[in-house]
């Protein structure tokens, strides 16, 4: 039972969900959001599937708005969908292969309540598979264009974690700020599909003076890549490549342009250089529209 103040934070909290064939994470997932929160989030679930059987899971639940998406338009694509469908002040992306334990959210939105600039907050997530070690704790870009990822694989119940300025979130629990998207103009670049689209959204924030925290809170579950692991992995190296050139252009002044630009390409040539050699492809062959300044 959540207490009243917690209560009245909540009911300023919408929840986007982007699914794809993933019934079953689907279902547990909302249910533990039922669980700890009852009918006090909006939620929107956007299906990628466009599928019957989804919509039909998602109708079956309280308080679950289904929203489909026909096409699959990947992770960036379908939470686009899913903010515009939102009305409150706060939206929480989630992603659906995520269990919730207790009140993980309130103390989210309370952060961004608090701090003016705070445009961007992700909290505490554990994941099973790695012994229940830490998943990111937020990200810091290093000059070289390579993420850290904070805290990642440290044992959840002894790690001492704090609140911290980060460079980026994590997308599978990444609450924002209304005033900050509205400011931006849009959440994600549709053409970016999935891969970096969370980053790349920290990073226009970032430039456009918004901050990005990690803040402690009650453990989620993220099972971590259940959706993704289905795709090919190559094609995966290659769209992620793609992505973060594009980003790097578009974020960087000219010292990222003339310098971390180029590391990051290196670093990915040794990575895999049929990737890259494909991403470069990608991005002269189909030129987005907004690949320019």
């Amino acid at each position: 039972m959540l207490d009243p103040n917690s209560l009245s934070l909540c009911k300023e909290l919408s929840v986007v969900i982007v699914t794809w064939n993933g019934d079953s994470l689907l279902k547990e997932c909302l249910e533990s959001i039922g669980r700890v929160y009852g009918s006090s989030l909006e939620i929107i679930v956007v299906d990628n599937a466009d599928s019957q059987a989804t919509r039909e899971l998602v109708s079956s639940l309280e308080s679950v708005r289904y929203v489909p998406s026909p096409g699959n338009p990947g992770f960036a694509g379908g939470n686009n969908i899913g903010v515009k469908a939102t009305t409150r002040p706060y939206i929480l992306l989630l992603n659906n292969d995520t269990v919730i334990h207790g009140d993980s959210f309130s103390s989210l939105v309370a952060f961004l309540k608090n701090h003016a600039r705070a445009g961007i907050v992700q909290g505490t997530m554990n994941i099973p598979s790695l012994g229940n070690g830490l998943d990111d704790c937020g990200v810091m870009m290093t000059p070289f264009g390579i993420q850290r990822h904070l805290h990642r694989g440290e044992k959840t119940a002894t790690a001492k974690l704090s609140p911290q300025k980060v460079f980026a979130a994590k997308g599978a629990m990444m609450m924002i700020k209304r005033e900050a998207l509205d400011e931006l103009g849009f959440l994600f670049y549709d053409h970016f599909w999935s891969y970096y689209e969370e980053t790349d959204f920290c990073h226009r924030a970032r430039n456009a003076g918004w901050e990005t925290w990690f803040v402690p809170t009650i453990p989620i579950d993220h099972l971590c890549g259940a959706t993704s692991s289905k795709f090919d992995n190559s094609k995966v190296w290659r769209r992620y490549f793609r992505n973060i050139l594009f980003s790097f252009w578009k974020n960087f002044g000219f010292f990222g342009r003339v310098f971390t630009l180029p590391s990051f390409a290196c670093a990915a040539f040794i990575r895999s250089p049929s990737a890259l050699c494909g991403a470069i492809s990608d991005l002269i062959s189909n030129r987005p529209a907004d690949f320019k300044g």
